[in-house]
């Protein structure tokens, strides 16, 4: 885990009309957070609503001037902070209270609770602005309209309901402004805009730049490992061996495959295609190269786990000669750190910047790496927990491809026989479905 002052404790609060995407940008702010090892939490407003209002609520609850509605969701939306300020309180690190927020009173008393509640508390709020009605509408079309408020209505109805709670909102909305004395980032139309306010500090600097990052077009990502080496015939970890003679095979298949995944020159023009230094990856990644006439760019970053001292031992010999760092490391192999080594933790901060390269694309990603470097990879897509990303299954001569969508990622494997060709698919639709927990906990909303 990344270094930083752990005790200090960080919201993170949201700003903006329905449909702006702020659910989304919560969910990954959440999702990048924790795949770091920090403990994070979303808590979302209209949850509580829905938790405590019920799901029958049409655009008219949502109306300014209807105070008893008024009073009932102001009271959701203190529930929502007050979980979030216990959960920061009983060990979080970092709280996001996900909610249209959009008056400057509202803002205040949630600036006013949060400073009364921490001695030192960061605070960040995040405006989502979109002012592209086509963006809107996709918005609602993918995700508005298929949450539990409409569950019994049909998508037309649906979508006028939910123009006219819009509606509802504009009428009371404010931006945030200067004058408020508040640490912001404005996002403009999907991040075309940026605007930065008195953002201060080792995490929400970094959160500034993966916010810069993000965007909604759809694009695939490959995620395969190198061809079978002949330090996996040998049983060996680390080293820069060489592809033995079936990982040649696969390297020539893989390159078929992606031959007809990329059917014109210029959709292959546009990959993006990494993989690291070491002889395996090299020398997969160049055979699939000269058969798409592209050229892979290698860097160290992804350069499989430096296993230290152990390098060139097979885990017989490293239970020999060191029982005590093997024990070790079958009792947390999360953290366990090779002797002059690394960790999967000391991974994930080292494949980072990778994430964000990842994110910023808008053209086809390729990958070929190594075992432990692709499960850190998945695991951030697939939102894995923290400490199941060293058993993760990244098996040979199979390659991943990921389809990051608002709220879900699909998952389609592709298993290459390296010897005939063949190939066989799995299909895995991942999606996080809303799940029932108590009002007093939050979960992510679709």
């Amino acid at each position: 885990m990344q270094q930083c002052n752990r005790s200090q404790k960080i919201a993170i609060c949201t700003v903006g009309l329905p449909a702006r995407g702020k659910t989304y940008i919560s969910r990954k702010l959440n999702r990048y957070f924790n795949w770091l090892g920090y403990k994070s939490r979303v808590f979302i407003n209209g949850n509580y609503r829905r938790e405590i209002c019920g799901t029958e609520c049409n655009s008219l609850f949502f109306d300014p001037h209807n105070e008893e509605a008024q009073k009932a969701r102001s009271d959701c939306a203190k529930m929502a902070l007050q979980d979030l300020i216990q959960f920061l309180k009983n060990g979080g690190d970092i709280g996001i209270l996900d909610g249209t927020n959009i008056t400057k009173e509202r803002r205040h008393q949630i600036e006013s609770d949060l400073k009364s509640s921490f001695n030192g508390i960061q605070t960040l709020w995040i405006e989502s602005i979109c002012n592209d009605s086509k963006v809107i509408q996709n918005n609602i079309r993918l995700t508005k309209i298929n949450n539990p408020d409409y569950c019994n209505m049909d998508s037309e109805q649906a979508t006028i309901d939910f123009l006219n709670r819009i509606k509802m909102y504009e009428q009371i909305y404010k931006t945030i402004t200067d004058d408020e004395d508040l640490s912001y980032i404005k996002t403009i139309n999907v991040g075309a805009d940026i605007i930065v306010h008195q953002v201060y500090g080792f995490l929400l600097s970094k959160v500034v730049s993966f916010i810069m990052n993000l965007h909604t077009y759809p694009r695939p990502i490959y995620l395969s490992r190198h061809g079978e080496s002949q330090y996996n015939v040998d049983d060996r970890v680390g080293g820069d061996s060489d592809l033995s003679e079936l990982g040649e095979m696969y390297a020539d298949k893989l390159a078929d495959f992606f031959n007809q995944e990329f059917s014109t020159k210029e959709i292959k023009n546009e990959i993006i295609f990494l993989t690291s230094t070491m002889r395996r990856a090299v020398h997969t990644s160049d055979v699939v190269a000269q058969k798409l006439e592209i050229q892979p760019l290698q860097l160290k970053t992804l350069d499989e786990i430096n296993v230290g001292i152990c390098d060139g031992m097979t885990y017989t010999e490293i239970a020999q000669k060191f029982p005590n760092d093997f024990q070790e490391r079958k009792i947390n192999k999360l953290g366990y750190r090779y002797p002059r080594g690394e960790s999967y933790l000391d991974l994930i901060s080292r494949i980072e910047p990778v994430i964000f390269e990842i994110e910023r694309s808008r053209q086809p990603v390729m990958i070929i790496a190594h075992q432990a470097i692709l499960r850190c990879l998945y695991a951030y897509f697939h939102q894995n927990e923290i400490p199941e990303v060293p058993t993760l299954d990244i098996p040979l001569h199979c390659v991943i491809k990921l389809t990051p969508a608002a709220y879900f990622c699909d998952e389609k494997r592709v298993l290459i026989n390296p010897q005939t060709g063949e190939i066989t698919i799995k299909e895995e639709y991942v999606q996080e479905f809303i799940r029932s927990k108590s009002k007093q906990k939050s979960f992510i909303d679709l």
